[in-house]
């Protein structure tokens, strides 16, 4: 295998694996400092922002989003789907979110917070709708029509499909047929958990690391 086509699998495993891990450290790492965290940091991993886990939140997406805006894929759609998902998840970072005693003014352009908030949850939404289509439409094309391939396709289309049925499920979450949810129960940190975890796996597997999902005579980036 060329050079350059195992540093293009690395970087792809090392992006499932920063995302896998994403909701878990801005979780993990909030606890050690709760006390200083304001109310309700740990509800969702945008919350973070305002917990002493938010180094972990930045850095991670950041990261993402440096691969996404750099990598070109195979074709324009690949090319639009990375651009779109690199200006989203740095949308995310930039424009935080709103949750109790936040500051009247955030973010990188000390906007109101209502504002930052709009933006912020727009860039959310179309951060999870692009991680579906790029893993449901796109990473099952292929010329490939191996064993491997179609169990490959298989796991794609179940991980694109966890993150459309979150995708749908956050969305209603914020609507009265959710009035029943007990408000310290973190919720929307749970779809976000399934939702980024279904995305590392799916990106694992592009990546080849589970060799027994790999063609035999390998058609590397199929």
């Amino acid at each position: 295998m060329e050079i350059g086509v195992k540093t293009y699998l690395f970087q792809r495993k090392m992006l499932g694996i920063l995302c896998g891990l994403l909701p878990l450290t801005c979780l993990l790492f909030g606890f050690m400092g709760a006390e200083n965290n304001l109310p309700g940091w740990y509800k969702s991993i945008s919350a973070t922002y305002y917990a002493s886990s938010k180094i972990c939140m930045i850095g991670l997406l950041f990261s993402a989003s440096i691969f996404f805006l750099c990598y070109k894929g195979y074709d324009w759609r690949d090319r639009t789907l990375s651009l779109i998902q690199a200006i989203s998840s740095m949308g995310v970072i930039v424009f935080p979110c709103d949750t109790p005693m936040a500051p009247t003014s955030v973010g990188l352009f000390n906007l109101p917070i209502a504002t930052s908030n709009i933006i912020h949850c727009a860039s959310a939404a179309i951060l999870f709708i692009a991680f579906g289509i790029n893993i449901f439409f796109l990473f099952t094309i292929g010329n490939s029509n191996s064993p491997e391939k179609k169990k490959r396709n298989f796991i794609y289309h179940v991980c694109g499909g966890i993150i459309f049925a979150f995708c749908i499920l956050q969305a209603i979450s914020t609507t009265p047929l959710f009035e029943w949810v007990p408000d310290w129960f973190p919720l929307t940190w749970l779809n976000e958990f399934f939702m980024l975890e279904a995305f590392a796996v799916a990106w694992l597997v592009k990546a080849e690391s589970i060799s027994s999902l790999n063609d035999k005579h390998p058609q590397t980036g199929i």
